[in-house]
C-alpha cells in the first residue's frame, strides 16, 4: 500500500516558482509550454525586480505558448518590459494580466508591441485596480490593427463609445484565421502594406489555438449614452473563428426575405356561453 504523503504528492502538482520559471524560459525548455505564474507572493512582492529578467527571458524563448501572471502586482513599468519581450517573441499564444495594476500608459505600451507582435491570439486585461481604459487605450489598439493580423481575442473592461471600431478589427482579423484554417485566400482583407503570414507561424497557429477560448470574441463592456454600463454581446462563434464574418449584412437580409412566410395560424375556437348550452338542450328534448 501507497502511504499518504505518496498518495498526496501523485495528487498535487507543485507551481514553478518565480525563479524557476525565469530559469527555464531563458533556457527555453521545450517542456515549459505553459508557464503559470498566477498569484505568486515573490512577483507580488518584488515585481520590478523580477519582471525585467523574465521579460528578457522570454524574449528569447521559442516554446511557451501561454504565460498567465494574474494577481502579481504588475504596474505600468512591468507592462513596458513584457511589451518589449513580446515585440519580438511570436510564439507565445495568450498572455493574462487579470487583476493587476495596468493602466492607460502600460496597454498602450502592449499596444504598440502588437504592430509587430505575430504571434499573440488573446490578451486578458480585465480587472486592473484603480484603472480604466478609455479613448487613449482604444486609439492605441486600432492604431495596432493596421500593421497586427493574428490578434483574436481581448479580454478587458473598456470604457468608449467608440469600441465599435475594435469590435470591427477583431472581426476581421477572426475572419481571417478562419480562412486559413480552411485553406482560403484571404488577401482582400489584409491592411495596406501587411503580407500574408510565412507558412511557419500557419503551423504555429494550428497547434497554439488550444490555448485560447473557443469563443474568440472581445469581451468588453462599454458607456451608454445615460452613464450606465453595458455588456457588449458577443458575436456568434465557430471553432476559433467568429462565423458570422463570412457572411455580410447584405447577405443575411436577402435570406430573411428570401425565405418562405409561415402560413397563416387558425383563429382559436370562440368559447361557447352558458345560454347557448340551454338553448340546444331545450331544442333537442322539444
Amino acid at each position: 500500500l501507497l502511504r499518504l504523503p505518496t498518495l498526496l504528492a501523485m495528487k498535487i502538482q507543485v507551481k514553478l516558482t518565480a525563479t524557476a520559471a525565469i530559469e527555464r524560459l531563458k533556457a527555453d525548455d521545450p517542456e515549459l509550454v505553459s508557464c503559470d505564474l498566477s498569484n505568486n507572493a515573490v512577483l507580488q512582492m518584488k515585481a520590478s525586480d523580477m519582471i525585467p529578467r523574465l521579460a528578457d527571458a522570454l524574449a528569447g524563448n521559442s516554446h511557451c505558448r501561454e504565460l498567465n501572471l494574474t494577481a502579481c502586482n504588475l504596474d505600468d513599468a512591468c507592462c513596458e518590459k513584457l511589451a518589449a519581450a513580446l515585440a519580438g517573441n511570436h510564439h507565445l499564444a495568450s498572455l493574462v494580466l487579470e487583476g493587476n495594476r495596468c493602466g492607460n500608459e502600460g496597454a498602450t505600451h502592449i499596444a504598440s508591441a502588437l504592430r509587430t507582435n505575430r504571434g499573440l491570439m488573446m490578451l486578458n486585461l480585465l480587472n486592473q485596480k484603480g484603472s480604466r481604459f478609455g479613448d487613449s487605450t482604444l486609439a492605441a489598439f486600432t492604431g495596432a490593427f493596421d500593421s497586427n493580423i493574428t490578434l483574436l481575442k481581448i479580454i478587458w473592461r473598456l470604457e468608449s463609445r467608440q469600441s465599435f471600431r475594435l469590435n470591427k478589427l477583431l472581426v476581421r482579423n477572426n475572419e481571417i484565421d478562419r480562412r486559413i484554417a480552411s485553406g482560403r485566400d484571404y488577401s482582400d482583407l489584409l491592411p495596406e502594406g501587411v503580407a500574408p503570414l510565412a507558412p511557419a507561424l500557419v503551423t504555429r497557429r494550428s497547434t497554439a489555438s488550444s490555448f485560447i477560448s473557443p469563443r474568440a470574441h472581445l469581451l468588453q463592456r462599454t458607456s451608454s449614452a445615460d452613464g450606465a454600463d453595458k455588456a457588449a454581446p458577443p458575436p456568434p462563434s465557430s471553432g476559433a473563428a467568429i462565423a458570422s464574418a463570412g457572411v455580410s449584412v447584405r447577405e443575411r437580409v436577402a435570406a430573411r426575405q428570401e425565405a418562405p412566410s409561415p402560413p397563416p395560424r387558425a383563429p382559436p375556437p370562440q368559447p361557447t356561453s352558458r345560454s347557448s348550452c340551454s338553448a340546444r338542450r331545450s331544442r333537442s328534448r322539444a
